[in-house]
């Protein structure tokens, strides 16, 4: 018989000190790697999820631009956001962590825009062998570092997307010295302002840049600032973004390093511009653009770029523009030479390359409402039925009671909507016309009736008008083309009181002396349309000595009926350009500089001769310079025109109604309007 001892003890002695450092180990390291297999299986589920959620977009060739681009806008845009919001916000292999770090993080201008690069100062998004820079809007304590990476990368230019403060929010610090510093010191980099250049839409700086610890020689920097995108939404017109981009080409060297883009957060105006300009390379490359598939691209690198749709849009709009209508614009020092092929008409009668450029003007029939004008009240207003101002941008005229009330105030308002409030404001056949300067800056109006001239002096008198350039004599042949609106002395026009102070005559013209320019002709549309066009391409021409007689037409063309309605017009516009810069010993001649005119009269400028046959050029050219320099100094009303200037409108022509479809390019205007400057 056997007997089985069994001793009980405590288990955790059956295990030495080593074994249990050892089990332990084993289980840390266990745990270490599930959780590593748990993070790369989330990653490469992210990394799947982004992929999968990526549409197949097949790239567009250019001969089917416009109709992809109508077929995607149709429905509200339907197939637009269903691309835009199938691309990734942030791609999940980006990594930020450099970003991240505490030190770096006050540099970063937005916290959930954070560049994805290991060696940090905000920018990412190259192409092309670093073609591009994307960053954000250097703040205060980030500007050395900003100029650290232009001389490292041996950039040359610089374009700027934003201003420095908008709608009261400081966008970016102004990293380069201002015109009465000249000079600036951050750290060991030396910014020196050589020269700036003012227009429109863009500043332009030209910038030394000194490295005060390397002996290398001081280099070259080209600043270019687009200042008309607007504080919300996106630019109305997409060839102002084509322009910028000849503007910033123009400076492009073969030993130019990356080009440096930033906005403020550096991904949606940034993105965009860089859309554009690639795209536009492969357009003139490939005759084909690939627009998803490079935003796609931008988000890999950088997160949100191209940020919302109406950017993504906006890229398409642009390459249409540059598609349908090509670049018209032109070097005055090339004016004379390229006006010359424009005009010459090759053997088979084809048409002239000037005759084909016109033919591309848009219509834009109708492409926005004109209710108030056609309200059976306010029909009896209008001289022509087929001239009747857009909602949009018609002048409003206040009541008399309201005016005397509100005439020390601000009276530009915000009348971007197509709808009005009829019961403030009074019609009147007049529309604001965007100036060379300032939007809104010029008026076109009808020449005023018997009826109306009480409401026209109302206008002059709330827009601040000091003067008024008349197309027309008062009754031409048999036909009144103007209601006179003056008399021999004193005249009283229901509460405004106007008196002739002197007459003055001139060879080409008559000033009455009893600012915006008016312009008025009796329709408001046909010569009023040419003045208003030489007004802007003249300031054009003397500030950036370059015209561009189709984009100046087109715009036109959409603020009023009847602009530029003829090809007869549209050549006099060439005409009087090439005649105002005449070639002296092979070099272009300025036009001089008018004298400044008096501020506190009325100046009304009689001109008559604004439609002579293109043929009958030169005395007509010396006349449109006259009448521009009469009016130089002061703001501009254009409009009472001749009856006879409603000839060959049959395409302007409407009927009462509902307006046609928006033209494919109408649709992204979401920026805010800008009223009427004097």
């Amino acid at each position: 018989m056997s007997l089985y001892h069994v001793v009980m003890g405590n288990p955790s002695r059956l295990f030495s000190d080593n074994d249990k450092a050892v089990i332990g180990i084993l289980v840390f390291f266990i745990i270490l790697t599930s959780l590593a297999l748990l993070f790369v299986l989330c990653k490469i589920y992210n990394l799947q999820r982004d992929e999968e959620n990526l549409l197949n977009v097949e790239p567009i060739g250019s001969e089917v631009l416009l109709d992809a681009y109508k077929r995607k806008i149709a429905d509200e845009g339907r197939l637009f956001l269903q691309e835009f919001q199938s691309i990734p916000r942030i791609f999940s292999r980006n990594t930020v962590r450099e970003a991240k770090k505490s030190c770096n993080q006050p540099k970063n201008r937005y916290v959930d825009i954070l560049p994805c690069k290991w060696s940090y100062v905000n920018t990412a998004g190259f192409k092309e062998s670093k073609k591009y820079i994307a960053a954000q809007g250097p703040k205060e304590e980030t500007v050395e570092d900003f100029w650290r990476m232009v001389w490292e990368q041996q950039s040359s230019i610089i374009v700027m997307v934003t201003r420095c403060e908008e709608s009261n929010r400081n966008k970016c610090a102004q990293y380069w010295p201002s015109p009465e510093r000249e000079v600036e010191i951050f750290e060991e980099f030396v910014v020196k302002l050589n020269r700036e250049e003012h227009c429109p839409d863009y500043i332009i700086r030209h910038l030394s840049l000194t490295n005060k610890r390397e002996k290398s020689a001081e280099r070259e920097v080209t600043h270019i600032q687009f200042t008309s995108w607007p504080d919300h939404g996106v630019p109305g017109e997409p060839h102002l973004l084509l322009k910028l981009r000849r503007r910033v080409n123009a400076f492009k060297n073969l030993f130019s390093g990356p080009i440096v883009i930033h906005c403020s957060a550096g991904v949606g105006r940034t993105g965009t511009y860089m859309g554009i300009d690639a795209m536009m390379e492969g357009l003139e490359a490939e005759g084909r653009v690939d627009i998803y598939g490079y935003v796609v691209k931008l988000r890999r690198q950088r997160c949100l770029m191209v940020q919302v749709e109406a950017q993504y849009i906006l890229i398409h709009q642009a390459l249409i523009e540059h598609n349908q209508f090509g670049e018209t614009e032109i070097s005055l020092a090339e004016l004379h030479p390229t006006l010359g092929t424009l005009k010459q008409r090759d053997p088979g009668n084809e048409p002239t390359l000037l005759e084909a450029e016109f033919q591309r003007l848009p219509r834009y029939k109708n492409w926005r409402t004109f209710n108030t004008g056609i309200n059976e009240e306010n029909k009896k207003k209008n001289r022509y039925s087929s001239v009747i101002p857009y909602d949009y941008n018609r002048v409003l005229v206040k009541l008399e009671d309201e005016s005397s009330h509100d005439q020390d105030d601000d009276d530009d308002e915000d009348d971007s909507s197509d709808e009005e409030d009829e019961e403030s404001t009074k019609y009147i056949n007049a529309t604001q016309i965007d100036g060379y300067w300032c939007q809104r800056s010029l008026i076109a109006a009808q020449g005023p009736l018997a009826d109306t001239t009480g409401d026209f002096w109302q206008m002059v008198f709330q827009k601040r008008v000091e003067t008024i350039v008349m197309l027309s004599d008062l009754t031409e042949g048999d036909q009144e083309f103007c209601s006179a609106y003056w008399g021999d002395e004193k005249k009283t026009f229901r509460d405004i009181e106007v008196e002739l102070k002197a007459t003055e005559t001139l060879p080409a013209y008559t000033t009455l002396n009893p600012s915006i320019p008016l312009s008025s002709l009796s329709d408001g549309s046909s010569r009023s349309g040419i003045f208003c066009a030489l007004w802007n391409i003249m300031d054009s021409a003397e500030t950036e000595k370059l015209v561009d007689v189709f984009q100046v037409a087109k715009a036109l063309r959409k603020e009023r009926q009847g602009m530029i309605h003829s090809l007869e017009q549209y050549q006099f516009l060439y005409d009087a350009v090439e005649g105002s810069f005449p070639v002296q010993n092979g070099e272009v001649k300025q036009p001089a500089t008018a004298p400044a005119a008096a501020a506190d009269s009325i100046h009304v400028v009689n001109e008559t001769k604004a439609e002579q046959p293109a043929s009958a050029t030169t005395a007509t050219q010396q006349g449109a310079e006259v009448v521009k320099e009469a009016v130089e100094s002061t703001p501009l009303v254009a409009g009472k025109e001749a009856g006879a200037a409603a000839e060959g409108k049959e395409d302007e022509a409407k009927e009462p109604g509902s307006p046609t479809e928006k033209t494919p390019l109408e649709g992204a205007s979401n920026g805010p309007a800008v009223t009427l400057e004097v």
